[in-house]
Formats: C-alpha cells, structure tokens, sequence
C-alpha cells in the first residue's frame, strides 16, 4: 500500500510540476516581449530578479524547508506565487514588472529545496533516482512545452491573459501539492550548523564527495552558460540557420535532456559523483562542437549530445546531495547548492557578451566547451580516486501519514 501510496504521489507532484514550469516558462518569454521596448537594461533587471532571490535567500529559506513539513511549506510558497502572479498580469510599468517577478522568485526559494527535499520522502531513500528522474521528466516537458504556449497564448490572447494563465498553474502545483500523502517531520536545530544562516554551505563544504562534486559542477555550468548568449550568433550569423533553424537546436538540446534524465535511475547510487561530472563532460563536448562544426546538421547532433549531459548532470546532482546529507537537513543543502548553481548562472552570463565580442561566437563556443570538459575531467579523476561503497544513503528520517 505504502509503495502505491508514494507512486501516486510523485506522480501527482510531477503532473503538477509539469504544469507549473510549462506556465513560469510561458511567462518568462511573455515578460521579456513585454520589457523589450523598455531597454536591455529592463531585460537584464527581469533576469536578475530570477537569479538574486536564490542567492540572497538560500540560508533562510533551507531554514525553513527543515524546520517545517516540506509539503505545507511548499503549498503556502505557492498560494503566495500565484497571488503575486496576478497583479504581475495586469502590472503596466517596468519596475512593478520587475518587482512583482522578483517577489515571485523569492518564494522559489523556498519552493526549489521544498520540492527536493519531498523526492525521497515520497519515494524511499533507495529508490530516490527514480522519483528525481520523474519529477524532473515533467519539468522537461514543460519546459519544451512552454515557450511555444507561452508565444501562443499571448499572440491570439494577449500578454496579460498569458500571465493569468501562469498565476493558474501556481494554483494547480498548489492543490496537487496539498493532496500528497507523504509528510516530512519537522527538524529542531541539534547542531551549531543547525542554528547558522549559512548552514547549507557549511553541510556542502564538510561533505568531501559534494564539496568536489558540485564546486566541479558549478565550475562546468559557469563555463556552459556562455553558450546562452553565443549560441544566436553561432547559428544564424555563422552557420546561416533560419529562425526555424536556431528554434530546432533548442528543440534538439531540449530533447536531449530529456534523454539524459532518464539514465539517472539506472545507475547505482556510489556512482552518482561520477554521473554528475560524466554529464558535464558531455555538455562540455557538445559545445565545443557546436563551435566547430563546419556545418549545420554537425552542430545539431552536437547539441542533441550537450542536451543529454545538461539533463543527467541536472537531475543527479539532486540524488547526490539526497545521498549524503541527512533528510533533517536536506532543505539547507538543496537550497545552497541551488544558490551556487545561480552564482554560476550570473557569473557565466556576465562573461558571455564580452567573450563573444571578443573571440567570436564559435571560438567563444570552443573555449567554453573547452573549460567545462576540464573542470568535468577533474571531477571524475577526484570521484575515481575516493570511490564509495555502495551504502545505504543518509537520507532516511522520513514518515508517512498514517493511512499509508
């Protein structure tokens, strides 16, 4: 009963999820439409308000995700999304755009390490590769998905019923959230680590095998995100791909990570360390070969390569920090590592327009490829050289309602 229990349940989270990033997706481009007659300077202030929240809320928010049931938390951060998604609909000015979407951001703060930390209380601390590799399948779906509804919707609809459409899909996740089963008992601060605002990055940097792991990882995603900004530039100008062109390399990444997410539960849990750096090798080479192949259908199966490295490294790194670091304190770490992930984003985002002036688009291309097979490299040269036991996870102080 109680296995029946846990699949409906992540399905239930995952469907939800599916729908909920297929709308935050939908609106990211709806918003930038929206701004774009304000400046870059609107555009680069919308993307900051989705990266700083993480970054500046990542130790109050652990604290929170640990201290409370994961799954009450996660339903009141999202009630709290979709009613700031509303006046975000109808919101005419640039700076209430921006400030309503940071608002939103700063509740995914809380949602991100919520959603992470429910995973292995609904699947079992064994099987909890399966149930990432699920959720993330829905969030892949809506993220191939949403774009395209997104542009849709606002096209027949317009911008602002897009938007509501987007407050809509907060409430879903919501009352999908609200019927789960599963429940993750409340943890009281045991430890001087427990009681510290930047506890998260402390449990990281005392966990040899997540402190390699994921600084490796970081590194790596520092280096890709380049490929953001060079990527445009590589295909049409370079390549001579139509708009239908560079939209089929998005397609094709996306698919790939589709792909790439799927591997996760066919590897065994000690060799997580290894898959996660395996995987940026691969996004590593698939950039890398988009800068130098000499023509278009080249760099397509180049990016279906970097896409199915992106969703095996994203997906695993969850598992791994599932695996090391104890349920009671999984919302500290889920949430520092999601804030070094973003610190990653923005430093690689700033170094992207000036790399691309600079080198060109497919040598910028090569020199990020380049690095992040480097840093991966290193990763699997530190996991080859502190190999684990296969062992029991840490992650195992969960409970489930008594009609389980």
């Amino acid at each position: 009963m109680k296995r029946l229990t846990g699949r409906r349940d992540l399905l239930v989270l995952a469907v939800g999820l599916a729908v909920s990033t297929a709308g935050d997706s939908a609106a990211l481009v709806v918003l930038l439409l929206r701004l774009r007659p304000a400046g870059s300077g609107w555009l680069a202030a919308l993307l900051a308000g989705e990266l700083i929240p993480i970054i500046v809320l990542a130790g109050l928010a652990g604290m929170v995700v640990d201290r409370f049931d994961s799954r009450r938390v996660l339903v009141v951060a999202l009630i709290g999304q979709a009613m700031l998604a509303v006046p975000l609909a109808v919101a005419s000015s640039p700076w209430a755009t921006v400030l309503l979407f940071t608002g939103l951001h700063a509740l995914s703060a809380v949602v991100r390490p919520a959603t992470s930390k429910l995973v292995p209380a609904i699947t079992g601390p064994q099987s909890a590769s399966r149930g990432y590799a699920t959720i993330a399948t829905g969030a892949s779906l809506g993220w191939i998905f949403g774009p395209a509804a997104g542009g849709l919707l606002a096209g027949t609809f317009g911008p602002t019923t897009a938007l509501l459409v987007d407050a809509l899909t907060f409430a879903v996740l919501a009352a999908a959230t609200s019927i789960l089963r599963v429940q993750t008992p409340p943890s009281t601060p045991s430890t001087s680590v427990g009681r510290r605002i930047d506890g998260g990055f402390v449990l990281l940097r005392r966990t040899p095998a997540l402190r390699v792991a994921l600084l490796v990882s970081a590194t790596a995603i520092g280096c890709a995100v380049i490929d953001n900004v060079a990527a445009p530039f590589r295909f049409v100008n370079q390549l001579g791909a139509t708009a239908t062109g560079y939209g089929l390399y998005l397609s094709i990444w996306g698919a790939g990570a589709f792909l790439g997410i799927q591997i996760l539960p066919r590897i065994k849990q000690h060799r997580h360390a290894v898959a996660l750096a395996g995987g940026n090798l691969l996004i590593g080479l698939g950039i890398a070969g988009i800068g130098l192949a000499p023509v278009l259908i080249l760099a397509f199966v180049a990016a279906g390569v970097g896409g199915l490295g992106n969703g095996l490294a994203n997906v695993t790194q969850n598992a791994l920090i599932a695996g090391h670091i104890p349920a009671a304190q999984h919302g500290r770490a889920f949430a520092a590592a999601a804030a070094v992930n973003q610190i990653a984003i923005g430093v690689g985002t700033a170094a992207a327009s000036p790399l691309v002036t600079l080198l060109g688009a497919n040598i910028a291309m090569v020199t990020a490829g380049s690095l992040t097979m480097f840093a991966a490299v290193g990763g699997l040269i530190h996991s080859a050289h502190h190999r684990m036991p296969d062992q029991q996870p840490l992650a195992a102080s969960v409970k489930h309602s008594p009609d389980n």
